[in-house]
């Protein structure tokens, strides 16, 4: 892929990705795994896992990853950099017009929304990654203590560190081949 194509795809997802990291992570998948076919789903899984770990925001690592993956160095720079600049450059416009438009009602009436239309991006790239990732009963025991974690307000390091103890407990050392769950097999 040259360094252009690669800037355009992250270009058009960091304009159209609102919603936070998993908005971000459904469009990638959504651009670059299903439609264009350029990244396999294992390298964007692993760019997940990786940004998950490191610390920073998780689309970004993860766009990096990918970016790494087919240009190295120089991919990982540029696909960084296209990611975040339309949300850079949309922050540069929209706070000082909320600075000083923001107490008139219809902005308040907007941005109250918003609200709700992000939450809805969130869930549905949730219900996406999902369908993948959790596929047999250790993988939704795993997704279950995550999101305990999550609602317990337990740090990220310590749901991770829970989530893999899960995962230690049920699949061991060895592949679990528990039943497989039909919903995911639709998919």
């Amino acid at each position: 892929m040259k360094l252009s194509t690669l800037a355009l795809r992250f270009l058009r997802i960091g304009a159209t990705g609102f919603g936070g990291p998993m908005a971000l992570i459904g469009l990638m998948e959504q651009h670059l795994v299903d439609r264009h076919k350029e990244v396999s789903q294992e390298d964007l899984t692993e760019g997940i896992a990786i940004g998950q770990i490191l610390p920073g925001p998780v689309a970004v690592d993860c766009a990096a990853h990918i970016g790494y993956r087919l240009r190295g160095v120089l991919g990982a720079i540029v696909s960084s950099a296209a990611l975040t600049f339309p949300p850079f450059l949309l922050m540069l416009i929209v706070t000082p017009l909320y600075l000083h438009h923001g107490r008139v009602p219809e902005v308040a009436a907007f941005f109250a929304g918003v609200g709700p239309a992000v939450v809805a991006v969130i869930v549905a790239a949730a219900w996406r990654l999902s369908s993948r990732f959790v596929t047999d009963l250790a993988s939704v025991l795993i997704a279950a203590a995550a999101c305990a974690g999550v609602i317990l307000q337990h740090h990220p390091i310590l749901i991770i560190l829970e989530a893999g103890l899960v995962g230690l407990l049920l699949k061991g050392g060895e592949r679990w081949s528990g039943p497989k769950w039909e919903w995911a097999k639709k998919r």
